[in-house]
């Protein structure tokens, strides 16, 4: 019998919901892999009491607290937001996008020191926003030469275009014999590409077009905010960080104009010298002057938006006045225009060429050219990030070093070996190969030309980052297999384990044995249980190696860029040449890995562990806004943190008190959702509880300018963010989770708690020794729940006092304490009023 779900959110009409949300209610938030609101609330009939389909929250389906279950005295729900990132499993195919994700992530990977700074953070912003630029011109660039030079061209010019039907095109009457209009039609497949590309993004503003809670001000206006979120001074605590649908959809003008104004001056430059005929060459130098003076501007509005970036984070400048720069990015959609006469202009100026025989070469002539410039314009774009980068590397320690050149490096390697694989691919497909261009104009048999630093480069490339990865896995194997000692814990295990054998009687004792040091009685022999104590040592310490291994993943980094700056510097100068053998496996590798990338994720989907595995990576790349590259794979954060603020701000306006409860990647967006304090109603005091947080163990070490311990210490209890408790579980073990980093030792004690994993060393004899739990067992751990049974009790009974408000207090006499009481009793009074009231949005 199927066990039925019910939902309390009617899908046709926004009504309250009839549920009690009075008292405490514990809010819980799930982490990566969309685990169903049924396994994370134990029940099997939860009702959803808000949001949709996708993503919503959902309640035990009594409505009520349980008074003799083990979440007595409240509320459970769930904040169930997996269906943002994984509930499809057509989206696989954002993994198309991957390196624009990459791209975007090395915006937001400076240094502290350089966002401190404010002309290194200029500089960073400037050289990332163009790094961004460069990657997309980069794939609109092997665009054209895999449709417009081999497809169109090279086909033609091979005679190999009645061997394909999907060329047809190029033989039908008025194009045939043109080989300007063949031409033509290959620059077709870029200006689809660019629609596809506008079709998506406008598909993705749903997420940012969620607007987060917050009382309407002078600084807030009808519109959201169009300065990015990279921008914005208060970092995650400024409250329009994820209002960000303005800025997403001016950058994403910016990059289609890009594109537009490159591919009117590839097809004009292409054409004219493909003819050589003087007719129309008016329109020709009409579209490179209009395609020219689009990307000038574009990149002039990229000078101009990082001039005008506050100096730094205690700069509030960001509250002035709008200034020239506002203006322009008001008008930025504008650049549109140029972009669209130069492609049409350069596309009658094609057309109109007149037929008959063209220049012969190997390759679309005119197209050596346009790789050239645009190849020594990626190259000065990228120099600029890795210039940044060195400017900020001092005072890095503990964070990814070099992570906005290596982050961007990624991306540029995959788009362009996964890209120029593919031309590789689809040139076998339609013909013969060569990389010698005598032979590809033999006659009477045709060839496709591929040059030789594409033919060798790629595979050798791909080769390059394989050896890496498997040296990197390969030493990171070894160092495992050698440790042996606890990094953590061991006399905690031992202390515990004597406190157990000294309570059993004395014929329980024989049964239990211990990891550590064994305990038998007199006269036993302890050589078998000395040697399963050191075993399980080794197990575990291996386990605590892997909880630290993440963090050696800077070195994988490095050495597959090296690696790959190394082989491509080789075959471009030395010429190197692969055998055979080598070369078609890496050009098999490069063609399967994102589409065996994406068949696997497809059928991950319906696993868990696997999904959860994979989901790690993906939904930490996603949590970011579009600030830098706005093609990059929608941040579903725009959505889930605006949510999860404002059904925290009903329970208070119906009178309830709130104790998130959040796990791993939920453990950033509850974070997330406390710091903007203006998204959040006066006088709340939630408690917060996160186990396995990823929130400076990998944010913090990815992104040190934007999570830091300044950022952070306000939620500590008695800070000014309004937090009544915060308590952060985590496991030596856990590869994901750990400490929470704040000012002051006390701060960091009363937050960090720190669990051994497993929680002791005794076993039964003839019963497996305890196994580490690692991320996942925090669920199942008494010693958590112990801990969020006890702060649920607490909750609502006593707020602390804003730290200013209590020096204050603690240093004016006793009758001016009085009067300062019973003022801040009488706003408090009046600030309970709902959003509503307040004209909140």
């Amino acid at each position: 019998m199927p066990i039925p779900r019910h939902s309390a959110a009617l899908p046709s009409v926004q009504l309250p919901v009839a549920a009690a949300c009075a008292g405490v209610t514990e809010l819980r938030v799930h982490g990566v892999g969309g685990t169903p609101p049924d396994a994370v609330l134990g029940d099997l009939a939860p009702e959803q009491v808000s949001g949709d389909a996708i993503a919503g929250f959902f309640r035990t389906s009594d409505h009520s607290p349980d008074p003799e279950g083990p979440d007595a005295g409240r509320h459970v729900e769930v904040y169930s937001w997996g269906g943002l990132t994984s509930r499809s499993k057509v989206r696989v195919l954002w993994l198309a996008l991957l390196p624009f994700l990459f791209a975007n992530l090395a915006g937001w990977m400076c240094s502290v020191r350089t966002r401190r700074s404010g002309w290194r953070f200029r500089l960073h912003h400037l050289t990332a926003g163009l790094g961004a630029l460069a990657l997309t011109v980069n794939a609109a660039l092997i665009l054209v030469l895999l449709s417009a030079d081999v497809l169109a061209y090279q086909t033609a010019r091979a005679g190999l275009v009645v061997h394909q039907w999907w060329l047809a095109p190029l033989s039908w009457h008025g194009i045939a014999a043109h080989p300007a209009r063949q031409v033509l039609v290959g620059f077709l497949v870029p200006a689809l590409f660019v629609l596809a590309l506008v079709g998506l993004a406008s598909r993705s503003w749903r997420y940012e077009s969620v607007r987060p809670p917050y009382r309407i001000t002078a600084r807030h206006n009808a519109k959201s905010r169009q300065r990015t979120a990279a921008t914005l001074p208060g970092g995650l605590a400024d409250e329009a960080f994820w209002d960000g649908e303005g800025s997403v959809r001016l950058l994403t003008w910016l990059h289609v104009a890009v594109i537009g104004g490159f591919l009117a001056i590839a097809l004009s430059v292409t054409a004219k010298t493909l003819t050589r005929s003087p007719h129309d060459t008016g329109l020709a130098w009409v579209a490179v002057g209009l395609g020219a003076v689009t990307i000038i501007l574009a990149v002039c509005h990229v000078v101009l938006d990082a001039l005008s970036t506050p100096a730094g984070l205690s700069d509030t400048s960001s509250d002035r006045s709008p200034g020239l720069s506002d203006r322009l990015r008001s008008g930025l959609p504008l650049l549109l225009v140029p972009a669209i006469g130069a492609v049409i202009i350069a596309g009658v100026f094609a057309w109109l060429q007149p037929g008959g025989p063209a220049r012969q070469a190997a390759e679309l002539p005119g197209m050596t050219s346009v790789t050239g410039w645009t190849v020594l314009a990626i190259a000065v774009a990228v120099a600029g990030v890795l210039l940044s980068t060195l400017l900020g590397l001092s005072g890095g320690q503990g964070t990814l070093t070099g992570g906005p050149w290596v982050t961007l490096m990624l991306g540029f390697t995959i788009l362009n070996t996964v890209m120029l694989g593919a031309v590789i691919w689809v040139a076998h497909l339609v013909g013969p190969v060569t990389s010698n261009a005598v032979a590809a104009l033999a006659r009477p048999r045709g060839e496709i030309y591929i040059p030789d630093v594409v033919t060798s480069g790629v595979p050798l490339v791909v080769w390059a980052a394989v050896l890496a990865g498997l040296a990197f896995v390969l030493v990171e194997i070894i160092r495992m297999r050698l440790t042996r000692q606890m990094r953590d814990g061991l006399p905690e295990y031992e202390a515990r384990a004597r406190e157990v054998m000294n309570d059993q009687q004395a014929q329980l004792k024989p049964w239990y044995r211990s990891g550590c040091e064994p305990f038998t009685t007199d006269g036993e022999d302890a050589g078998p249980a000395r040697a399963d104590g050191l075993s399980w040592q080794r197990k575990i310490a291996r386990a605590q190696f892997l909880g630290h291994a993440p963090h050696d993943s800077t070195w994988l980094l490095w050495a597959l860029i090296i690696a790959q700056l190394v082989m491509a510097v080789c075959v471009w100068q030395f010429h190197v040449r692969p055998p055979v053998a080598i070369r078609n496996i890496g050009i098999a590798i490069s063609g399967f890995v994102l589409p065996g990338l994406a068949a696997f994720l497809y059928r991950a989907w319906g696993d868990p562990t696997r999904r959860r595995t994979l989901g790690i990576l993906w939904d930490v790349g996603t949590f970011w806004p579009r600030s830098y590259h706005p093609l990059s794979p929608p941040c579903y954060t725009e959505r889930a943190i605006p949510e999860l603020q404002r059904r925290m701000w009903w329970l208070h306006d119906n009178g309830g008190h709130v104790v998130l409860a959040a796990h791993s990647q939920g453990s950033m967006l509850a974070t997330a959702a406390l710091l903007q304090r203006g998204c959040r109603p006066e006088g709340d005091w939630p408690a917060l509880i996160t186990f396995g947080s990823p929130v400076c163990n990998l944010y913090s070490w990815g992104f040190p300018a934007y999570v830091t311990p300044d950022l952070l210490t306000p939620l500590a209890p008695g800070q000014p963010a309004r937090v009544a408790t915060w308590l952060n579980f985590y496991y030596p073990t856990d590869p994901i989770g750990g400490p929470i980093a704040l000012n002051g030792p006390e701060a960091r004690a009363a937050v960090n708690q720190h669990l051994l994993d497993p929680a002791e060393c005794l076993y039964v004899y003839g019963q497996q020794p305890p196994a580490a739990t690692k991320h996942s067992g925090y669920w199942a751990d008494p010693r958590v729940w112990s801990l969020i049974n006890q702060v649920a009790a607490e909750a609502g009974q006593h707020h602390p006092a804003d730290g200013e408000a209590e020096a204050t207090a603690a240093a004016a006499a006793a009758a001016a304490a009085l009067e300062a009481a019973a003022a801040a009793a009488s706003t408090a009074e009046a600030d309970q009023r709902s959003p509503a009231e307040t004209g909140t949005a």
